[in-house]
């Protein structure tokens, strides 16, 4: 695989969101320790595969978008990482942006996956896709994501009380603008 379609780190892969993925996301859409932080409950069958489908059309529109995060040594799957165009408005963003996130099995928990997928989906973002803004969210108390935020250099812009908004601008003003889609 090229460097577009797999990034890697020291113990990941993350090749871009495939068609064979769609089982592992409706296993882990349907797990309530996953999805209890998004919305709030499981997602039907129908909904993961809608998101699934979702998900490969943004990959073909953009160029980037989910991948899955795989461990290096055994191919397991961990969960997903994510970089796609944000389509909300959210308080204390004005400029266009691109939104990262990641879902990790229970399994994989504790270990830095999240952080590190993230890390290479930064990098993806300001070096190949060329973005000056990546936000994540997350729920107030799910502490576990507000840390990986926090190790990523990503600063809060925002908290409504049910949703925390952080920010990360492009290193040393490296983009003047994001890329219009």
């Amino acid at each position: 695989m090229d460097g577009v379609s797999c990034l890697s780190t020291p113990r990941l892969l993350l090749p871009a969101w495939q068609y064979r993925y769609g089982a592992d996301l409706a296993r882990m859409s349907s797990d309530e320790r996953v999805m209890r932080y998004v919305g709030q409950r499981p997602w039907p069958p129908a909904h993961a595969a809608l998101r699934h489908s979702e998900a490969l059309a943004h990959w073909v529109r953009h160029g980037f978008g989910w991948r899955a995060v795989l461990d290096r040594r055994t191919g397991r799957f961990l969960g997903l990482a994510s970089l796609t165009w944000l389509h909300d408005t959210l308080p204390g963003i004005e400029d266009a942006a691109l939104e990262i996130g990641w879902w990790t099995e229970p399994h994989a928990w504790g270990r830095g996956v999240a952080t590190e997928a993230a890390r290479a989906l930064l990098d993806e973002a300001f070096h190949r896709v060329r973005t000056s803004l990546v936000v994540a969210r997350c729920d107030p108390a799910n502490a576990a994501s507000e840390r990986v935020m926090v190790k990523l250099g990503m600063t809060r812009r925002s908290s409504d009380g049910k949703t925390l908004v952080y920010a990360l601008p492009a290193p040393d003003g490296l983009y003047d603008r994001t890329p219009s889609h």
